[in-house]
This record gives C-alpha cells, structure tokens and sequence, in this order.
C-alpha cells in the first residue's frame, strides 16, 4: 500500500483494530463494510476510511455490491 493525501493509512489501520476489539469483547463476527462499494456495475468506491464501517459479517455478505447510500 502506498501513501496518498487523501488517505489516512492509520485511520484504516484503527478501523480494523476496532473490529478485533469488538469481536474479542463479544465474540460476534464483524467486517469492515465499503459503504460505496469497490467494484460495481454502477459505481466503484474508494478504500479510504471514510467509506468504511463496521457491520456484522452476514449483514455485510447479504448487501454484497447491490446497495449503497442513494443507489440509483
């Protein structure tokens, strides 16, 4: 990974340590979900951490890439 003005590397880095965090304190599977996802028909998202959050893995598996905020 290469550094970029318009990401935070250790914003990224704190998202996911905050997933482990979490699973540890109560053993539910999360993910760290792309709101506007990567790769789509529609649109491709960006890896930076304001398009990341954390959601429970099968609500993550379940959205796949067909949803995002004001979807067309």
């Amino acid at each position: 990974m290469f550094p970029s003005a318009w990401v935070d590397l250790g914003a990224i880095k704190e998202i996911y340590k905050e997933i482990e965090r979490l699973v540890e304190q109560d053993g539910k599977d999360r993910d760290v979900h792309h709101i506007v996802p990567l790769i789509s028909k529609l649109v491709c998202g960006l890896h930076c951490e304001d398009n990341l959050m954390i959601i429970d893995r099968l609500a993550n598996q379940s959205i796949n890439n067909r949803w995002w905020p004001d979807m067309p």
